[in-house]
């Protein structure tokens, strides 16, 4: 009997022991519900692997980019090379031009006309009167 009645103050004085004990398991339970949250890692990798996708694109679109403006500045650079070549051919035919216009004789034709015309007379009436010299 009197082991009987040890157990049951036995069993009385662990009330606090078996709380303290499962207030440990709740918290343990907490502490590997975040561990399993924590160690569930494919959500973050999902997304790692989509940042790291994202960024090659965009790697990928950058390098693009840069080519492209490369080949704007040489386009660019053509352009303006092509510009002065065209320049100075423009300005070469216009001296040219130029040139060629000052040898062009202006006014019109009726005064020339009209000064051969009077020398025309003058040397019919000198051969008129050489031949009536010699005749």
């Amino acid at each position: 009997m009197k082991a009987a009645q040890q157990r049951i103050e036995l069993r009385h004085s662990q009330i606090p022991l078996k709380a303290d004990i499962a207030e440990k398991c709740k918290m343990l339970n907490q502490k590997k519900a975040t561990l399993d949250a924590k160690a569930d890692i494919s959500a973050s990798t999902r997304r790692l692997s989509l940042l790291e996708k994202e960024l090659a694109e965009l790697e990928e679109k950058v390098r693009t980019t840069q080519r492209l403006i490369q080949e704007e500045k040489a386009s660019i650079a053509n352009s303006k090379q092509e510009a002065q070549e065209i320049t100075k051919q423009i300005r070469a035919e216009f001296a040219e031009i130029n040139t060629l216009s000052q040898q062009i004789v202006t006014d019109d034709d009726k005064d020339d006309e009209a000064v051969i015309a009077r020398a025309d007379a003058i040397r019919v009436e000198a051969i008129h009167a050489i031949e009536r010299f010699l005749n």
